[in-house]
């Protein structure tokens, strides 16, 4: 019969309007209040509680009110870095559960997957997270990924070069598991925390450097996978060598490698003898903002949208950010007005914030 619903689709469509409804709220809601916001018959409604309450997606509050449950659904985002690994556990509400940060040199190689899965089933005990509410483990790392074909192109930071996402699934298989490029992760909490900015362009700086595009509800890939690859952007005609073989890109002038591992120091042994006036420090900055201000520069030139600094050196630049906009609004061709830099609010763990959300993001459409 044209029109006809089984019930069971129904029940299941009525419990979803009554999450995302709930979901959407800040606060708790009676049966009541849904059915007249919903337009459902209040039985309905309370169908949809009972079965959201048994399934521990929301809690019951004083006046039989009900809330999101925020630890009904978690996710888990893991980055695998050249030096070691980050691990973030986030809720429904993308507040962290847990995050850990660990020395391990990565290596492609069996012992070392081995090794993070154990540590990945450590921080999930450690951080108290329910198994059975675990919606996934998203996993990122610093190379250009062509997901069509499930295949690694290249990863000059993890000299890693056209090898199957599979040699890296399979070491993981006991939860749904996603792999996906950093800054493509890191942009995509950025939407997640900035849904009301229409485009963002979001420019990550960690030993590598990468960025998304961002484009109302989704991401700019490009015909390959690789939009968003500002690291490789030509800055310098025949300047320093970069990681990629070419020379002149803002990677090899606007990596943290040049704040850190250059000197021999940790970036934060680099901003504390910035802040305490060290004149070596203060050289090297100057040289650096001034590479970093260029390349933000030819990208708002190029975009005209707002732009989120994000990558490991974002939680260091709240205090140097008014210095960033300054410059910026001096060399901006168009106007004058800076305000379209902001910092990621997520800082250096963006990259597993992102790759965690997508679990959240993807539950949300479904359940």
């Amino acid at each position: 019969m044209e029109g006809y619903m089984p019930a069971a689709v129904t029940r299941q469509t009525n419990r979803r309007k009554v999450y995302q409804y709930i979901y959407q709220k800040s606060g708790a809601v009676t049966a009541a209040e849904l059915a007249e916001a919903l337009s459902l018959e209040q039985t309905a409604v309370e169908e949809g509680l009972a079965s959201l309450l048994e399934e521990g997606m929301i809690i019951r509050e004083k006046d039989s009110a009900c809330a999101l449950e925020p630890r009904g659904r978690v996710a888990v985002g893991m980055f695998l870095r050249d030096d070691g690994i980050q691990l973030l556990a986030l809720d429904m509400r993308a507040e962290e559960l847990g995050f850990q940060e660990l020395s391990l040199p990565f290596a492609h190689t069996p012992e070392y997957y081995q090794t993070v899965a154990r540590r990945l089933e450590e921080f999930i005990d450690v951080s108290g997270l329910d198994r059975d509410r675990l919606l996934g483990v998203g996993i990122a790392i610093p190379a250009i990924i062509d997901q069509t074909a499930g295949r690694l192109v290249r990863s000059p930071t993890l000299e890693l070069w056209d090898l199957p996402l599979e040699e890296i699934y399979s070491h993981f298989s006991h939860y749904p598991t996603f792999i996906e490029n950093s800054p493509n992760a890191s942009g995509y909490a950025a939407r997640w925390m900035n849904r009301e900015r229409t485009n963002v362009i979001y420019l990550s700086l960690d030993r590598g450097v990468g960025g998304a595009i961002i484009q109302g509800d989704g991401q700019y890939m490009g015909d390959h996978g690789r939009g968003g690859e500002f690291g490789h952007m030509r800055l310098v005609p025949d300047g320093r060598l970069c990681s990629c073989g070419r020379r002149g890109c803002v990677e090899a002038y606007c990596s943290i490698s040049r704040l850190s591992d250059d000197l021999g120091i940790t970036l934060r042994e680099f901003f504390t003898r910035l802040q305490a006036g060290d004149r070596q420090a203060a050289a090297v900055w100057e040289e650096y903002r001034t590479h970093l201000v260029d390349t933000l520069v030819n990208l708002r030139t190029c975009f005209d949208c707002d732009i989120i600094l994000g990558g490991e050196l974002s939680s260091y630049l709240e205090g140097l950010l008014p210095e960033l906009c300054w410059e910026l609004g001096e060399k901006t061709f168009f106007e004058e007005d800076s305000l379209f830099l902001q910092l990621d609010r997520f800082g250096s763990r963006s990259v597993c914030a992102g790759s965690a959300l997508r679990f959240i993001d993807d539950f949300l459409l479904t359940y």
